[in-house]
């Protein structure tokens, strides 16, 4: 007896997918600042995983040089489906106002647990570069910022792994809640 179903073969999956996004009216997910992401993988990992959660938008700040056919091969066509943008640090901090709330995925000394903090509706998640996390000049901007508890000896995960995870706790916060106005 086979509980859990069988297993959805690719094409069944991209038709299911793709009739959610054409009759399902679900709430726009977050904005996403990626700030200095260097690792084509993450920047594709980035796209995929901003289309998985229905966001905004998607801003690479600092991010020069992108190779889209790296890109491509991780974001597997995301990049064709999320609306993305690459700026400088000074302009993004420039238009910061107009991405408020932002709300930094970053261990700090004022961060607070993810999972008991309550994410603003709408906002934008900051997620910093894989060496350095979210600069200390976009930090300051930012109104919050939350942390993801970690368990092991390990003090920190891959940014895009922490995005989806911060991602997905903003979705199940506002699962069911009327769409904004």
């Amino acid at each position: 007896m086979n509980t859990a179903g069988e297993q959805l073969d690719g094409q069944t999956l991209y038709e299911r997918q793709k009739s959610l996004r054409m009759t399902y009216a679900s709430r726009p997910g977050p904005t996403v600042v990626a700030i200095d992401l260097q690792v084509p993988d993450n920047i594709g990992s980035v796209l995929r995983i901003a289309d998985a959660a229905a966001c905004e938008r998607v801003i690479f700040v600092g991010t020069s040089d992108i190779d889209l056919n790296k890109v491509h091969k991780t974001a597997r066509n995301c990049e064709s489906l999320v609306n993305w943008t690459t700026t400088t640090h000074e302009q993004f901090i420039r238009e910061s106002a107009n991405h408020a709330p932002l709300v930094a995925v970053e261990i700090t000394t004022k961060s607070t647990d993810l999972f008991t903090s309550e994410l603003p509706d709408p906002c934008t998640l900051v997620i910093g570069g894989e060496r350095h996390g979210v600069p200390v000049d976009i930090l300051d901007l930012c109104d919050a910022a939350v942390h993801i508890p970690m368990y092991g000896v390990n003090g920190s995960m891959n940014v895009t792994h922490a995005l989806a995870i911060a991602l997905f706790e903003w979705r199940r916060q506002h699962a069911g809640q009327p769409l904004p106005t």
